[in-house]
């Protein structure tokens, strides 16, 4: 199905129906079969991919809301005013929404109420990653050269992390943390990939080996991060050890890469795409390319798979799909 704008977050899917937000602040929740069920409107545009918990979506808008919808009815529950666009993902753990902002705080929103937990401060730059929760810990990075650390539960800022340039072009802020081992791995605009310890924020190693971007993923075991680079292929580097130890790469033959687009593994297979509408799936394990679709030619975000041969795709035309690969 079309939207008929433009949508540059991923879907989100629950309990069988499948949301996007786009480029002129819909949220459009659709059935399995692609019936539209209902759209909320917001007053601007959505960038960032929204999150449902507790039988509420969460999507912050750039008309300076963060917005509690009714994820079966679409109903607006509440809305938390911000002082500037929000751009945000939004990660859902237990009844707690962590979402930064445009506005130089980084929030928890309790997301049954709208009340807002807890608010941190100075963020220098504005956030539109998808949050990592984990271990008690809130991991995300800004655009002004700044990956942070926050206490889950206070929001007191326990450390943060610079890459050595300090241009804002270079800050890790477009891409997904993950975690595994006590340890968070990113990629940034530098074309480097850094594991950094959790409780400490020391960095572990970072290496210019592969010239990644901003691409990322996690294996389900927690023992692989695959990343795409910025030339055909995909990588995949071990979680462990203190130097870094890539266990394979695979020439995907797409060519020039810069899209911002996290990798996702369902059993055992590993999806990515890129900016000129390609879809490829992976062996987790090998890294062996099983097969490689193009839909469309514009960017498709990061998918959602249902399966290892099912996914749910948006992609920067505004288009929302299920995609089946019958091999």
């Amino acid at each position: 199905v079309s939207q008929h704008a433009g949508i540059y977050s991923s879907p989100v899917v629950w309990r069988g129906n499948v949301y996007a937000a786009d480029n002129v602040g819909r949220v459009v929740c659709y059935d399995g079969l692609g019936h539209e069920l209902w759209h909320y409107q917001t007053g601007a545009r959505i960038i960032g991919t929204p999150a449902i918990g507790k039988g509420v979506l969460v999507a912050g808008s750039a008309d300076g809301f963060v917005y509690g919808i009714d994820a079966k009815s679409g109903k607006l529950l509440w809305k938390v005013a911000t002082s500037a666009p929000c751009v945000s993902a939004v990660t859902i753990l237990g009844s707690t929404a962590y979402i930064g902002g445009g506005d130089h705080f980084f929030r928890a929103i309790d997301v049954t109420r709208g009340k807002v937990r807890w608010q941190s401060p100075d963020i220098k730059g504005y956030v539109e990653t998808k949050p990592l929760v984990t271990r008690g810990k809130v991991v995300f990075g800004d655009w002004a050269t700044t990956l942070y650390c926050l206490d889950a539960k206070t929001g007191a800022r326990l450390w943060t992390w610079h890459p050595k340039k300090t241009d804002m072009h270079y800050s890790p802020a477009g891409v997904w943390p993950v975690e595994a081992n006590g340890r968070v791995f990113i990629c940034d605009p530098d074309r480097a990939s850094t594991a950094i310890d959790l409780n400490t924020g020391k960095q572990i190693w970072r290496t210019y080996q592969s010239k990644v971007r901003e691409s990322i993923g996690l294996s389900k075991d927690g023992k692989r991060i695959y990343m795409k680079t910025m030339n055909d292929s995909i990588v995949c580097y071990s979680t462990k050890g203190d130097t870094p130890q890539e266990l394979w790469a695979t020439n995907c033959g797409f060519g020039y890469e810069h899209a911002r687009v996290m990798l996702v593994e369902k059993n055992g297979v590993v999806f990515s795409t890129n900016k000129d509408g390609l879809i490829m799936a992976l062996d987790g394990k090998t890294g062996r390319l099983l097969w490689k679709h193009k839909f469309g030619n514009t960017l498709i975000n990061t998918v959602v798979p249902l399966s290892a041969n099912k996914l749910i795709f948006t992609n920067e035309a505004g288009k929302v799909g299920e995609i089946e690969i019958k091999r």
